[in-house]
């Protein structure tokens, strides 16, 4: 009896010693839950688990209908779990640590993709002046883009003005006239009524002054130049307005968020999102609306601020070179 029992306790110990060994030699497992970001947590079926480890080796499971995954026989090492499903965000590098025979259980969370109704929707009722803001900077940039591009002279400025000047050395008033008819644009405008003023008093063979001159040219300047400031006082309201909408979206979010702490507590962060994405969501836009309005105003007002001195300048000159040309002939 006390040969038979020794020999059982040593087919017992090894026994145990194979279990020890086997259960090194096969490895850990893997497992968790993954749910949505929503306030209800719910199960994501279908989602695909790899489990790669720094070598490259990889492991795959997926989830069920509960959101439950499982991987068996992952071999003791460190290991990163990225989860990819269609209509979510990825989710990358989540680290793990595998010990033979272990049961490690890293539960995981995915964010659904928003569509372009959800997305809108987290701004609240800031949506809509934002969005009013948004198109009207964007149907008077595009407004006010198109009267610039129209309004430039064919001819270049420096041709332009050689040519007026060369018709005015050969006294030959009306081919002035035909190259300001052929530039186009408000300098052209503004020289062509001066131009018709000085061949109106010619034609009733009377003098005139610089002054008469002058005169005629500033009142087409009072024609030309607000045509080309026209709607830029809406471009300057929208990219002042629109930070202060972005701002008071930001400032009903965190009450919302400071609401939800003083009802729920700050144990649960899914309850905070939404009232912190708003917050954060309508800075940005009301931010995005803002920079490329500011930008264009200021490009437009430094594009109307050269033509008037452009306007200026040039008037200065032609009229100077009629009231000289008018005295050598007299």
């Amino acid at each position: 009896m006390t040969r038979l029992s020794l020999v059982l306790m040593l087919v017992a110990c090894i026994g145990m010693s194979a279990g020890v060994v086997f259960a090194q030699d096969s490895g850990g497992t893997v497992r968790g839950q993954i749910v949505d970001t929503t306030t209800a947590q719910s199960p994501i079926e279908g989602v695909e688990v790899k489990i790669v480890a720094q070598s490259g080796e990889e492991y795959g499971a997926s989830t069920d209908a509960n959101g439950d995954y499982e991987r068996s026989g992952v071999p003791a090492g460190r290991y990163l779990i990225s989860i990819y499903r269609e209509g979510y965000g990825d989710r990358l590098g989540k680290p793990v640590t595998v010990v033979n025979g272990g049961d490690h259980f890293v539960p995981l969370k995915m964010t659904k993709k928003d569509n372009i109704v959800t997305f809108f929707q987290k701004f609240g009722f800031v949506f809509w002046p934002l969005a009013l803001c948004s198109i009207t900077a964007l149907t008077f940039i595009i407004e006010r883009l198109f009267t610039f591009v129209r309004s430039r002279s064919r001819i270049g400025t420096e041709q332009f003005i050689a040519s007026i000047a060369d018709s005015l050395r050969k006294e030959n008033i009306m081919e002035a006239v035909s190259t300001c008819e052929e530039a186009g644009g408000p300098l052209a405008n503004v020289l062509k009524a001066g131009l018709l003023r000085y061949s109106q008093a010619q034609i009733e063979e009377r003098d005139i002054t610089k002054e008469e001159i002058q005169e005629s040219i500033e009142e087409a300047s009072l024609l030309e130049i607000p045509e080309l400031e026209r709607n830029l006082p809406v471009l300057g309201t929208v990219a002042v307005v629109s930070p202060l909408f972005g701002l008071l979206g930001t400032v009903t979010g965190m009450i919302s968020a400071f609401t939800t702490i003083a009802l729920e507590g700050t144990g649960d962060p899914q309850q905070l999102a939404g009232g912190i994405s708003q917050a954060l969501l309508t800075t940005a836009a009301g931010l995005t609306v803002a920079i490329p309005c500011l930008i264009f105003f200021q490009l437009f007002d430094s594009w109307v601020n050269r033509h008037m001195v452009e306007i200026s300048q040039v008037s200065t000159e032609i009229v100077n070179q009629l009231i000289v040309g008018e005295g050598g002939d007299a």
